[in-house]
């Protein structure tokens, strides 16, 4: 059985097998990525899934998705990421309660996170309703499982969504296993020596993985690189995966919470939020807009494009 690129299976749903070699956005940069996101026939191959508002999206939702992808562990095999945009009108309904809230589109917040500088290679922005990611989903995990290629998604959620007070419910996303860390802005279940019980979750405690298996994975995947390296690159794994933490969910759907501590010295004072930007919005003229979100928004010059716009 041979390996296969998720993106051309994801192109051949997406746009219903029409031409797409002329698209600026094609799925995982296909046919120009330099390391595209490719499906192993044996095994379990994973997709992380971000949803949420994204209203708009900030440095930390990057952050954030750039060290899970990295550091969730090699043990996973997370091959790729997709980036969902919470409905306009579920949007709505969550700011019901703000006085004139700032309310950006799905195809502009679409934007917002294309034009930072994303990597795309293994990122992928998707542009429809959830609806339709529904139907795209099912359609994927048909066809690879035709293929003999076992696929599953598991959720990316931030400390807004998964924390002492509870967290989100996966099945929302029909996914079972979750994951969280604290690299974009302090988790509240974190303590100096242990770490809180989240409700519904069984007591936190160090992942459990098998060392043999796992170096014969990595250097099966890295045959005919020099010795060194597939050394390090074994001792890195290791030291990864013992860092990180698991619990188990007591309620349907049951499965696993991984949470990847942080070095906390690398997480920012004064972390970003779509709460502070949208107070930025609120009170600073809009000439000075561009500077003051910088360094905090995704694509700050088309965000300012965009409410200068809507202010007019």
């Amino acid at each position: 059985m041979a390996f296969r690129p998720l993106a051309n299976y994801a192109e051949a749903i997406h746009f219903q097998s029409k031409d797409t070699s002329a698209l600026a956005n094609r799925p995982f940069n296909n046919g120009s990525a330099a390391a595209a996101p490719i499906l192993r026939p044996r095994g379990v191959n994973r997709i992380l899934l971000f949803p949420g508002s994204f209203n708009p999206p900030h440095q930390g939702h990057l952050k954030l998705l750039q060290h899970v992808f990295n550091n969730a562990g090699d043990d996973l095999n997370i091959v790729a990421a997709i980036v969902i945009m919470t409905d306009d009108d579920r949007l709505k309904d969550k700011l019901c309660t703000e006085e004139k809230p700032l309310i950006l589109s799905r195809e502009q917040r679409v934007n917002l996170w294309r034009g930072t500088g994303i990597p795309v290679n293994w990122v992928w922005i998707y542009d429809k309703s959830e609806s339709e990611w529904e139907t795209f989903r099912t359609q994927l995990s048909a066809k690879v499982r035709k293929d003999g290629i076992d696929l599953k998604f598991i959720l990316l959620g931030g400390p807004d969504v998964i924390g002492a007070g509870g967290m989100c419910n996966p099945e929302y996303w029909k996914c079972a296993d979750c994951i969280t860390s604290d690299i974009s802005r302090a988790v509240d279940f974190r303590y100096p020596n242990t770490l809180r019980q989240i409700p519904g979750c069984s007591m936190w405690e160090r992942l459990a993985f098998d060392r043999i298996r796992l170096e014969g994975q990595i250097r099966a995947r890295l045959q005919g690189k020099p010795a060194a390296a597939i050394e390090e690159a074994i001792s890195a794994a290791f030291a990864k995966l013992s860092s990180i933490s698991v619990c188990r969910r007591q309620r349907k759907p049951k499965g696993t919470v991984r949470f990847l501590p942080c070095d906390i010295s690398l997480r920012p004072s004064d972390p970003p939020s779509s709460t502070k930007i949208r107070q930025i919005v609120a009170t600073v003229p809009k000439e000075e807009l561009q500077a003051k979100l910088e360094g905090i928004a995704l694509s700050p010059a088309i965000l300012a494009e965009y409410i200068n716009k809507s202010q007019i």
